[in-house]
């Protein structure tokens, strides 16, 4: 796996250096809870909880940085398996040298309050209001006036909120702007759950409401959103940390792994995941060593995949299936397939586009290496994995 821009790594860890870097620490990591920063890693989503001791694993290829509520930042490059606490000791560790250079493990103490901020400097507001358009668990914070923002559905305006414990009602119909108090007729306790109807009266979903408590500095309330369940508003916290210190990134691998080896004929599926919301491109290079499009499945596809979320093709969004080729002779029957994640949508700069699916002329294939080596302004990011066929 490589990155297009080694300059935007050294800006990276610049910018870590600005936002509060005091040294590396050598030795062992305290034993306490992390929160997920950014992972290319399959199962480890920004905002999600890794308890105190619990086994971590960031397969070859992947990586995944970690905050604790101390404000240390640990980032790992698999393969890795085990706790956190169980590091290799980091003694002759350089901040910058590694996260430049492909050291596996990389640990810094950022200073909590200088590397996340404060609610303040974040905006308690931001952090803290509900969404009712949102299905799943939302925290609170104790002691304070609980905001509800207007939904971005307009199948929910207006929208009857339901305690579903008491059977107590109340209507929001957003006539005084786009925030509104949470209503008075539905007192709130921890753990309350909530069911959210339509005009209609058909309800659309439920949210579980947690009370925290908005002490502390900005990495101690990011790890205790995420341990509430509150892991989108946590990510109001961790994405300027991982806009500093964690340059887009793409995992692409098999579900047999980063080296997997197949039969003429057998179905291959790959695994892919990056680390923030990018526009994905793949191609397949065949046995006669042409080009092959494959992902966007079409010209009316969607390029964008969302950050943290692992995608399997063929499967997800991809209904074509994969197949090792068939081996003729004593020729060699493996493949390549290289995908490409970038921060904008490149669809109208890539050939090929129309025809998914099908093979690249040569003319096309050299201006694809020549539109890909252009874009020097654009945050791209690319890996590979080889169908070895036995």
């Amino acid at each position: 796996m490589a990155h297009r821009t080694l300059s935007g790594l050294v800006a990276a860890a610049l910018t870590l250096a600005a936002v509060g870097a005091v040294g590396v620490t050598a030795g062992r990591a305290a034993a306490e809870q992390a929160v997920v920063v950014a992972s290319t890693a399959p199962g480890y989503a920004q905002g999600q909880l890794v308890p105190d001791g619990a086994a971590v694993n960031v397969p070859d290829g992947a990586n995944a940085m970690f905050l604790f509520a101390n404000g240390r930042m640990l980032r790992i490059k698999g393969p890795f398996d085990g706790p956190l606490d169980r590091m290799p000791d980091a003694s002759g560790w350089t901040g910058v040298g590694n996260l430049v250079g492909g050291e596996r493990f990389f640990q810094t103490d950022l200073g909590a309050a200088r590397a996340v901020g404060t609610p303040m400097q974040k905006g308690e507001e931001q952090v803290f209001t509900l969404d009712p358009g949102r299905a799943g668990t939302q925290c609170v914070k104790s002691g304070g006036t609980v905001l509800l923002r207007k939904p971005a559905d307009p199948a929910l305006i207006p929208a009857t909120l339901r305690d579903e414990n008491r059977g107590a009602t109340a209507t929001l119909r957003w006539d005084k702007g786009v925030t509104m108090p949470w209503p008075r007729e539905l007192p709130m306790t921890d753990g309350t759950a909530v069911s959210v109807a339509g005009p209609d009266g058909r309800v659309r979903h439920s949210m579980t409401l947690r009370v925290v408590s908005a002490d502390g500095q900005g990495a101690e309330l990011a790890v205790r959103l995420a341990g509430a369940g509150c892991a989108t508003q946590a990510a109001v916290l961790l994405d300027p940390v991982r806009d500093s210190v964690a340059p887009l990134n793409l995992y692409l691998a098999t579900d047999r792994g980063l080296y997997p080896t197949y039969r003429s004929g057998e179905a291959v599926t790959l695994v892919l995941q990056t680390n923030r919301d990018a526009h994905l491109y793949c191609y397949l290079r065949n046995t006669r060593g042409q080009l092959t499009p494959i992902y966007p499945p079409g010209a009316s596809a969607s390029s964008l995949v969302e950050g943290h979320r692992t995608l399997t093709l063929a499967g997800d969004r991809m209904p074509v299936p994969l197949r090792a080729a068939e081996r003729s002779g004593s020729l060699s029957a493996d493949q390549e397939v290289r995908c490409f994640a970038a921060g904008r949508d490149l669809g109208a700069d890539l050939p090929g586009r129309q025809d998914a699916f099908r093979p690249l002329s040569d003319e096309a294939a050299a201006r694809l290496e020549r539109t890909l080596a252009s874009l020097k302004q654009t945050e791209l990011v690319m890996a590979q994995v080889i169908l070895r066929v036995e």
